[in-house]
This record gives structure tokens, C-alpha cells and sequence, in this order.
């Protein structure tokens, strides 16, 4: 667990965190497996060949990119 989740908690607060984390492995493996659907159809689509077409295809690109930084991240903080 990160220590991100009991950042700025009081004790008791902080205690609650690790006990609701630590219970609710079902649903962070569900939501680190969905991030990495979600990864997995932005590369498709990114590297599709209709992508190149369009004039703005670097910022496009550097959009693409940033978004998988951010699952990756917080697949991080589900992990």
C-alpha cells in the first residue's frame, strides 16, 4: 500500500485506510484489470493507421502517451 492512501489521515483515520485497502483486493485487482483494457484500446487506437492522417498526429500522440502514464499510475496506487 502507498503511502499516498494515508497521506494527511489522523491515527485513526489512517488505521481505517489500511483495514478498508487491505479488505478490498477483489476490487482493486478489478480496477488495475480494467485500467489495463483501458491502456491496451488507446495503444490500438494510437497506432491505428487512419491516426497518421491527422495534422495534429504529435499532439495526438503526446495525449496518448500522458493518458497511459496516468493508468499507469494509478495502477500503482491499486497495486
Amino acid at each position: 500500500m502507498k503511502t499516498a492512501w494515508t497521506k494527511g489521515l489522523d491515527e485513526k483515520q489512517q488505521e481505517e485506510m489500511i483495514s478498508c485497502f487491505s479488505s478490498s483486493a477483489f476490487l482493486r485487482m478489478r480496477g488495475i484489470e480494467l485500467c489495463r483494457e483501458k491502456i491496451e484500446a488507446n495503444r490500438k487506437s494510437s497506432i491505428s493507421s487512419s491516426a497518421y492522417d491527422s495534422p495534429n498526429w504529435a499532439y495526438k500522440q503526446a495525449d496518448a502517451v500522458g493518458y497511459e502514464r496516468a493508468m499507469q499510475e494509478i495502477i500503482s496506487l491499486f497495486s
